[in-house]
């Protein structure tokens, strides 16, 4: 079975989605649940795999299979490990990074060897020994001296050097790295080398390089891949301490370790999860509590040990979370290892998700992560106990992703539901949002190609703006949600990104991961620490996750948070991503973007595009502060990205004359968006919006011509186009909405086929050329102009016309410098990737396309803000000195109004101990008494106090203390300002005022105070007229008086208004003037209205007039505003009617009739406003009619219309009202029309006409509100005669009942003249003169002859006859031309006739058609068929069918044939729809076919079923059955049955059932009526039960009763009452294939019985399958193993389960029955056989290599020692040793007593290949 993973839609109540899903998903079999996550897991029957994810999705829940996630590190090329003498290695107990050193010398050899035509370095320990490549070449040590020996032939022309860039100087900005490096001789020849001394500053990793050739130092060619030496150094702790790579020290310094935090590593275990005990336990040295380390083999080892595990948790070994890989333990030590790890007092946790092979399904790593959530749960009963904080080390990637376009996803739970890595993204989320726990995860290390290679990092995407270069936004960028989860990618120890790395703004942070230096992990706490031995170099996203973690644990532990922290798993990804603090407080100053080849996005000003006419250069104008960015690139590409469409580009419609001279083209002339189109299937170019028309020119039929998406494709639907396939001369035309590129082709000739390209709507387009376009292209730097401060560039296009400084906004520009193994943009892969779950569902892998290896856009997507992702640790020692020492000011104590320059009291130096120089940051302060009143400030970036003083009468003390924040640091100052002395008290302030402008009376405002001495005080008043902004003396000032007195006087001038005024009061004594409150003068003004405004008659549309006078005291110049109203209530303003007079425009009598105006004055100081009184505008207006009543013919019984057409001077032609009235005397008198319809309306229909309307005139009186009413113009009548006649007859119809029929004819009308003359007259001529109301509808009728124009329309009447034609009625309803019948009935409708009475207006007489015939038949259906019977012989058998007719009733024959249906024959009476047969015989009866044939009167004919077969069967009968019979041990027994068949014989079968009657087996040869059982034994427990199963080939089986056999005791013997088999009690399996059985002692149960021999029988429990029975070798038993017994060897298979049974028999023959079943199950590995041992007190034991299970090795063992038997106490033990697999010796620090027993064991582990 497969597993699902399935996320609910609602968690609120798990069970009761679990209940759901079991009902209507039945075959799911409930797993597991995960309460936290709302997730189930239900296991699949493989038969219903295919349908499991729809079933459940169709449900609305996320759905995915168990698949397996890979903790998938990067192992490449086997480290190499340079030798040294182990006398010379030194170690050094301290920070260091180094913390080996030596001073000893080595030599690495070196040959030239050729690998697919390459040449490439190869290195050995030894002269002539094996050479090899390697990615990393380890154990170089600080203070040795190695040399690199070219003496091999092979090295000539190709000298070795170093660089700290792969390739050296073939590598842009490589250098030789040259300090250290010496060299002799010339490479090829004997003494040539190249040594190097490492000291203190030498890079920690150099790439070996050829002078003369490039990519020699390559240890891998797909893909390039470049080797390395490796300096023993932890430069992962060194680097994250330095925000600028130049102050590298080799040092980790640090402030915080981390202490109080929690990390949880998921993963494959950690070594010394379990706590093994005793001396040299699997400790790791570096797990320690670095406080406690003196004796990490004494009794203090345990409590000091910082892993533990989870009590409730069971990962991929049950409870065991040891690590059994390595790759946990690397993260623990990483993360908090004591030398090695960032926070080494953090504790660790295991959780072994993942098993030996580093694979665990999701459903596993959700029970690490519940596991978790439960240890930090309050309310959970495996609650830890407190708060403190939790950090999850997930170092496990995404899933490969797929499609065309891949992506993986690190922090996305929004878009794309049902992938395992979206549900497991939702999970995490869940983690960290809901239960704040801080979550690292690695960003994966690429992806695989089918065949396991690595095929390059993806892109991941994360947050808004996400991008990469090389894509469209449309295609590839898009917005995903954003997650508090953290996400690490890899850097190379040059800072680069680590080529494996998945990259891209779905990245948090970088760390260190590559070419990493690390314990291993099976190193044990006694091992020495300075031996290169016991390192190892690993790389991956894995490890630059725990690297994180630890950075994370110290900052989280450096601020006392707690899990209780609100928000902390966001604050901790704040925290990481904060690139302009990366030391958070102390943020160093110097900081480059980290990695340092991410590509980076800046913006440009606006307008930055220049384009010249038939020029491909595109100038590109950028900032001045990026010109570091983009200048000395030339060569290098770059990508644009266009944000904001700045230009509204018109659509057009372009024609292009198309001929086809041939059927291989067609030829295209005319014009595109680019210019002149022209040739053979030529390349049209459009936008989108756009129209184009495709004008045929005489093309042959043989081309049609089509737009299609593709060349063979569909035609294009975005949208269609109109004229698809037209030849000839038509034309095809299309107006695209999509971009995109399509055809244009012929239909027959696939090679007359041309491109159209159809662009986005642009917005930014410069000179003819499409930036938009652009944007989607790589384009080379070609110049470049510092002065200027521009780039120029070669496009993809050609520009139609010169235009600079132009584009508008909006635009990003990218340089891409050959950044991740120097790979540009989206690269063509044609690979397949595979996925884990592609494996377990057996699909095949998905083909992707293009990979975007170069990520573009790393981290910042508008060209602003941070670039810096490297992790790098918040706590490093700091170096801080002050530039004033503490104390007194200089230059206190400060007098009144001292100048006091600034005093720098901030920091003089800050920097990190490693003399990186640190941002100075800012400050705070705190001063007793305020700074406020003092005249000083303190600036808070700089540190500077300064200002003017000010003092108050007494001496003032101020002590200030200064903060340094971001160091933390404070320093303490203090300052005095002296007292002034006499002062001034105010005691009476003056009040603000009002007055009117011009009104004639004053302001004054009046001031008082005292001196402190009694001195007289003396008056000075000052103004301000900006609002106290500065301040003026009043003395001299016109309008103002008693201005050095304490009353002010001020005139009411407005030009005072809002001032304000103040007094300053002193005295001959004071030290200080002082000065009042400020009060504030307002002057108002008062409008008066002189003149109102009066009514307005104008005729519309004239305009009106309204006018008024008004004024102020002071004679202000007014503001007016003009108001109207419909109602002289609501009033609204008359926009720009702003003078004393007010002219409306041109008016209607609807809109402006009766509309009231006013007008509002104001003025500037006014309270109010003045309204004036209302004026009314009455307005008049004229009727003018443009179209007059028009003469008109009419027939008689229709009508006619007159029309008249008028509008009044207003142009409100819906004003007018209309009244027609008509003259019988030439118009000398005139009456409003009687009858007809619209008689007030400006359209007249007549009432239905006759003889007596012939020359009857008509007009029409207007009249509107507000106009005087107007006659139109007369029009006169003429009246004719209508004829009716048909034209087409009915025919006769034939339908089926219960459908309709349809008769159809059809006529026409003929006119003719009333009183048409024989002959006519000349013409009379006379004139006349039209009326003042309009013009009139033409000549009278005395003067012109009037012509019919009116033809009445054919009415229709269908008739129907029953009698033959002898009576007919009409059909309601029927008509027209055409009449369908209702739904026919055969007894009502068959035979009847119809015909249709035509008629017209004013005709004189209908007209009927010929009358034609209606036949109506009856349906005949079967609607059941006969079906197959089965009938016992002598018994009967019914056959029926089932019939429906549309009316009358069926009636029925049966019929049957005895030849296979060759011939049917009626059976006699057989007459009814069903039919039962006489009593069968089965040779007469068998396989005969019977039928029933149909009939209905009426109906079209008669219907035959299909054959039902029928078969006979015989019947058997028992008369007596078996009866149970009893025996005595040694007899036999007789059974028999008695039965009768109706024809043929009876077969015999007897089954015998051995087990209660559970199951019967047939009795070979027991196959007749009676049967005699074999010799009965006793004891038959259960006693054996007989049956006989009686057959033929004809007949029913029948299987008779149960008869019981009892055997009855004579002597017997008893079975043994116990079988037990040896089993190793801590696997629970045998301790090999050939295990011992022992039975209990034979009991004697009758005298003279004794134990004779023993039978043995063995079986398997999966097939029941016999493996081993003593009677296959020994008759009567076996006599040597009577009791106990060894299985013989290669009977047994391994891990497989058995079931043995034991019989005894005794002397005389008797035997006991077999024992119920033992089971037993066979370990995979034999028990170990221990060859030799050595003895010594350091003895050497040898074990011979044991068989194991196929499929599996020997992966370790455990070998343990004690001084007894039991292994109570272990006085050494070494568990999951690899390396001393079968042959140990005793390490010599164990100490053995002299003379004493030892006991050693040995146990092999195994695993699966």
């Amino acid at each position: 079975m497969k597993r699902v993973v399935v996320k609910v839609t609602n968690n609120s109540d798990l069970e009761v989605a679990k209940d759901s899903i079991l009902d209507q998903v039945n075959y799911l079999v409930f797993a597991e649940k995960f309460r936290s996550f709302g997730v189930l897991t239900f296991d699949v029957p493989e038969d219903n795999e295919e349908d499991a994810l729809a079933d459940i999705r169709a449900l609305g829940h996320k759905v995915s299979w168990d698949a397996n996630v890979a903790c998938d590190p990067i192992a490449e090329a086997s480290s190499a490990l340079v030798e040294h003498p182990d006398e010379d290695v030194q170690g050094q107990a301290s920070f260091g990074t180094r913390n080996i050193t030596t001073t000893a010398s080595g030599t690495v050899y070196v040959k030239v060897g050729n690998s697919t035509g390459q040449n490439l370095y190869e290195f050995s320990s030894s002269q002539g020994g094996t050479y090899s490549r390697s990615l990393n070449y380890t154990g170089f040590l600080q203070g040795g001296t190695y040399t690199f020996d070219q003496s091999d032939s092979s090295n000539a022309g190709h000298p070795l050097r170093f660089s700290e860039t792969p390739d050296g100087t073939f590598t842009t900005g490589g250098t030789q790295y040259s300090v250290g490096v010496t060299t002799n001789g010339t490479p090829g020849q004997a003494g040539a080398y190249t040594r190097i001394t490492f000291g203190v500053s030498t890079p920690s990793i150099l790439f070996y390089y050829c002078t003369a050739h490039s990519g020699m130092g390559r240890y891998s060619l797909s893909p390039d891949l470049y080797g390395s030496i490796n300096l023993h150094d932890f430069w992962h702790l060194d680097r994250i301490t330095k925000v600028d790579r130049q102050y590298l020290n080799r040092q980790f310094s640090h402030t915080e370790s981390g202490d109080g935090v929690d990390i949880y590593v998921i993963d494959s275990g950690v070594r010394g999860a379990s706590r093994p005990t005793g001396t040299n336990a699997a400790l790791h040295p570096e797990l320690y509590d670095p406080d406690f380390v003196t004796d990490l083999n004494g009794l203090s080892e345990q409590q000091n040990y910082r892993v533990y595990q989870l009590s409730h948790y069971s990962g991929a070994y049950g409870s065991n979370n040891e690590d059994d890989n390595g790759h946990g333990t690397h993260c623990a030590v990483l993360a908090a290892g004591r030398t090695a790890g960032v926070s080494n007092k953090a504790r660790i946790y295991s959780l072994k998700a993942f098993n030996s092979s580093l694979s665990a399904s999701y459903s596993q790593i959700l029970a690490a992560y519940q596991a978790v959530i439960d240890h930090n749960d309050p309310t959970d009963v495996n609650y830890k106990g407190d708060t403190r904080p939790a950090i999850i080390n997930a170092s496990f990637g995404p899933t490969t992703p797929s499609g065309t376009y891949p992506i993986i996803e690190l922090n996305d739970a929004g878009t794309d539901a049902g992938t395992e890595q979206e549900i497991l993204d939702e999970i995490e989320k869940t983690v960290t949002t809901t239960y704040n726990i801080i979550l690292a995860r690695s960003a994966g290390n690429g992806f695989k190609d089918i065949s396991d290679n690595f095929a390059g990092p993806l892109q991941a995407k994360y947050v808004a703006g996400a991008r990469t270069s090389g894509y469209l936004d449309s295609v590839f960028n898009y917005v995903d949600t954003d997650q508090d989860k953290i996400s690490v990618g890899a850097t190379e120890y040059n800072d680069r990104w680590a080529y494996f790395s998945n990259y891209g703004a779905g990245v948090t942070t970088t760390a260190p991961g590559m070419r990493l230096t690390v314990p291993k992990y099976d190193w044990t706490s006694n091992t020495t620490y300075t031996s290169t031995g016991n390192y190892t170099i690993i790389q991956g996203t894995s490890f630059s996750c725990p690297i994180v973690s630890g950075v994370v644990a110290g900052w989280v532990s450096k601020n006392s948070y707690t899990r209780a922290t609100n928000g902390l798993a966001a604050l901790s990804k704040s925290f990481v991503r904060d690139g302009i603090n990366p030391f958070v407080a102390t943020d160093a100053g110097a900081n480059t973007t980290y990695p340092i080849n991410s590509a980076l996005e800046k913006s440009l000003p606006t307008n930055p595009f220049t384009v010249t006419n038939n020029s491909s250069d595109l100038v590109i104008s950028f900032n001045p502060s990026d010109s570091s960015y983009f200048l000395g690139n030339i060569g290098k590409k770059v990508q644009l990205r266009t944000n904001t469409p700045n230009n509204t580009v018109t659509a057009s419609t372009y024609t292009i004359t198309t001929t086809a001279p041939s059927s291989s083209y067609y030829t295209l002339s005319g014009s595109d968006r680019n210019g002149a189109v022209a040739g053979n299937n030529a390349t049209v170019t459009v936008r989108v919006g756009d129209t184009i028309q495709f004008a045929l020119s005489n093309v042959s039929a043989s081309h049609p011509f089509y737009i299609r998406d593709s060349s063979g494709g569909p035609n294009v639907s975005t949208p269609t186009a109109t004229g698809q396939g037209s030849t000839g001369n038509a034309t095809v035309s299309w107006t695209p909405n999509t971009v995109g590129t399509y055809v244009y082709q012929c239909a027959n000739h696939s090679g007359m086929v041309g491109n159209i390209v159809v662009q986005s709507t642009g917005g930014d387009t410069v000179g003819g050329v499409d930036l938009s376009i652009q944007a989607s292209e790589w384009m080379s730097i070609t110049a470049e102009n510092s002065a200027n401060n521009t780039l120029t560039v070669t496009m993809g296009t050609t520009g139609n016309s010169t235009q600079a400084n132009a584009g508008g906004t909006g635009h990003y520009l990218t340089i891409i410098s050959g950044t991740h193994e120097e790979t540009d943009g989206p690269q063509a892969a044609n690979i397949a990737l595979s996925t884990q779950t592609d494996q377990q569902e057996g699909v095949s892998q998905i083909g992707i396309d293009n990979i975007p290896v170069d990520p573009g856009v790393d981290f910042d997507v508008n060209g602003v803000g941070t670039t810096n992702r490297g992790v790098l640790y918040p706590y490093v020692d700091q170096v801080v000195s002050w530039v004033t020492p503490a104390g007194a000011l200089p230059g206190s104590p400060f007098a009144d109004a001292t100048n006091v320059s600034g005093i720098d009291i901030g920091i003089s130096a800050f920097s990190t101990w490693a003399n990186e120089p640190l941002n100075e940051g800012s400050y705070s302060i705190t001063s007793t008494p305020s700074l406020t009143g003092s005249g000083l400030t303190f600036t808070t970036t700089t540190g500077i106090l300064g200002g003017t003083s000010i003092s108050g009468n007494n001496d003032t003390t101020y002590n200030i203390t200064v903060t340094h924040l971001n160091s933390g640091q404070t320093r303490s100052y203090s300052f005095v300002t002296t007292g002034t002395g006499v002062g001034i008290t105010i005691t009476g302030n003056p009040s603000t005022t009002q007055i009117e402008a011009g009104g004639g009376v004053n302001a004054t405002f009046t001031a008082a105070g005292t001196s402190s001495d009694g001195s007289t005080v003396t008056y000075e008043w000052e103004y301000s007229s900006n609002g106290g902004v500065s301040w003026s003396s009043t003395i001299g000032q016109t309008g103002h008086s008693g201005t050095q007195t304490a009353t002010l006087t001020v005139d009411d001038d407005y030009a005072f208004d809002d001032w304000q005024y103040r007094c300053k009061l002193d005295s001959a004594t004071a030290v200080n003037f002082a000065t009042t409150t400020a009060a504030t003068l307002a002057v108002y003004r008062v409008i008066t209205i002189g003149t109102q405004p009066v009514n307005s008659t104008p005729v519309a549309p004239n305009v009106a007039s309204f006018s008024i006078t008004a004024s102020t005291a002071d004679a202000a110049t007014l503001n007016y505003q003009w108001e109207k109203s419909e109602d002289d209530v609501s009033w609204s303003a008359v926009s720009g009617a702003t003078g004393s007079s007010y002219t409306t425009n041109a008016t209607t009598y609807d809109d402006d009739y009766g509309d009231y105006y006013r007008c509002v004055c104001s003025v500037d100081g006014a309270a109010l406003n003045a309204t004036s009184n209302s004026a009314r505008l009455l307005l008049t207006r004229t009727i003018s009619i443009s179209s007059q009543p028009a003469n008109v013919t009419g027939a008689v019984g229709g009508t006619v219309q007159f029309s008249v057409t008028a509008n009044t001077s207003d142009n409100d032609a819906a004003d007018i009202t209309y009244l027609w009235q008509f003259s019988i005397d030439n118009g000398a008198n005139w009456s409003n029309v009687v009858g007809g319809s619209g008689a007030q309306s400006a359209t007249y229909t007549t009432a239905a006409l006759d003889s007596s309307y012939d020359e009857h005139r008509y007009r029409c009186v207007l009249s509107a509100a507000g106009a005087t009413p107007l006659n139109s113009g007369t029009a006169v009548l003429q009246v004719e005669t209508v004829t009716v006649s048909v034209t087409s007859q009915p025919s006769d119809q034939t339908a089926d009942e219960n459908q309709t029929a349809t008769f159809t004819c059809a006529g026409a009308v003929t006119m003719g003249q009333i009183g048409a003359n024989a002959a006519s007259s000349s013409f009379a001529e006379d004139d006349w003169t039209t009326p003042s109301g309009g013009g009139g509808g033409g000549a009278s009728a005395d003067t012109v002859s009037l012509m019919s124009a009116h033809e009445p329309s054919v009415t229709y009447q269908w008739q129907r006859s029953d009698d033959g034609g002898g009576n007919w009625s009409n059909i309601g309803g029927a008509t027209s031309a055409s009449y369908t019948t209702g739904t026919l009935s055969y007894s009502n409708d068959n035979g009847d006739l119809y015909r249709c009475e035509l008629n017209a207006t004013g005709a004189a007489a209908p007209i009927f058609t010929n009358g034609v015939t209606l036949t109506v038949q009856r349906i005949l259906t079967i609607t059941s068929q006969p079906s197959n019977q089965t009938g016992n012989e002598t018994g009967t058998a019914t056959f029926s069918v089932t019939a429906t007719a549309s009316s009358g009733a069926p009636t029925y024959q049966w019929e049957r044939s005895d030849d296979g249906g060759a011939n049917y024959s009626a059976i006699a009476g057989a007459s009814n729809a069903s039919y039962v047969t006489p009593p069968l015989v089965y040779a007469d009866d068998n396989d005969d076919r019977y039928r029933c044939v149909v009939s209905l009167v009426g109906s079209a004919g008669s219907q035959t079923s299909t054959f039902a077969l029928l078969t006979v069967l015989r019947v058997i009968t028992i008369s007596q059955q078996p009866q149970d019979t009893a025996v005595i041990e040694g007899n036999q027994a007789n059974l028999s049955v008695i039965a009768a068949i109706t024809s043929d014989v009876v077969s015999y079968q007897w089954n015998l059932s051995v087990d209660d009657g559970s199951t019967f087996s047939a009795i070979n040869g027991a196959n007749s009526p009676t049967y005699t059982t074999p010799v009965a034994i006793y004891p038959t427990t259960p006693s054996h039960k007989y049956r006989c199963v009686l057959t033929n080939v004809a007949a029913t089986t029948v299987t008779s009763s149960i008869a019981t056999l009892t055997v009855n005791e004579s002597e017997f013997v008893s079975a043994p009452t116990t079988v037990t088999v040896n089993i190793d009690p801590d696997t629970n399996r045998t301790f090999d294939r050939a295990p011992t059985i022992t039975a209990a002692a034979f009991v004697s149960q009758y005298t003279g019985s004794t134990h004779f021999s023993t039978f043995w029988r063995i079986r398997r429990v999966s097939d029941n399958v016999t493996v081993y029975d003593t009677s296959n070798t020994f008759t009567n038993g076996d006599t040597g193993n009577l009791t106990s017994f060894t299985v013989p060897t290669s009977t047994l298979d391994f891990n497989t389960a058995y079931n043995v049974q034991v019989k005894y028999r005794d002397n005389n023959g008797l035997e006991s029955a077999y024992t119920a079943n033992t089971t037993f199950t066979t370990p995979f590995v034999d028990q170990p056989e221990i060859q030799t041992i050595v003895a010594s007190f350091n003895p050497t034991i040898t074990v011979n290599a044991s068989e194991l299970v196929a499929g599996y090795q020997h992966s370790s063992s455990d070998w343990q020692f004690s001084g007894d038997t039991l292994f109570t106490n272990i006085v050494h033990q070494s568990l999951g040793n690899t390396a001393n697999l079968t042959s140990y010796i005793l390490p010599e620090d164990v100490t053995l007593d002299p003379n004493t027993t030892y006991y050693v064991r040995i146990r092999f582990n195994v695993n699966p290949l």
